[in-house]
């Protein structure tokens, strides 16, 4: 089995459709969302709910994908991430 690595166009990550590049801006993007929540309310019962999605939902997708990214090298990677940036994914 190869590689998918994080390119829009790379196979299907996990049967799901979508590349790790987008798995991992999406968890970038809830990330950031739960960082707001905690600096503003950081006891509030909706912000451990949102915790506890992210991690039911995402964390372990993410994770995954995260791992995959990283066994790439670094020229790729960087790549990956200036397309990302450029929002090319």
């Amino acid at each position: 089995m190869t590689d998918p690595g994080l390119t829009a166009t790379d196979n299907a990550n996990e049967g799901e459709g979508e590349s790790d590049l987008a798995v991992l801006v999406r968890a970038r993007q809830r990330l950031r969302e739960l960082v707001v929540q905690l600096e503003v309310a950081p006891f509030a019962e909706q912000t451990a709910e949102s915790m506890r999605a992210y991690l039911d939902e995402n964390a372990t997708q993410a994770s995954s994908a995260f791992a995959r990214w990283r066994r790439l090298p670094e020229q790729k990677r960087t790549g990956q991430v200036s397309q990302a940036l450029r929002g090319k994914s």
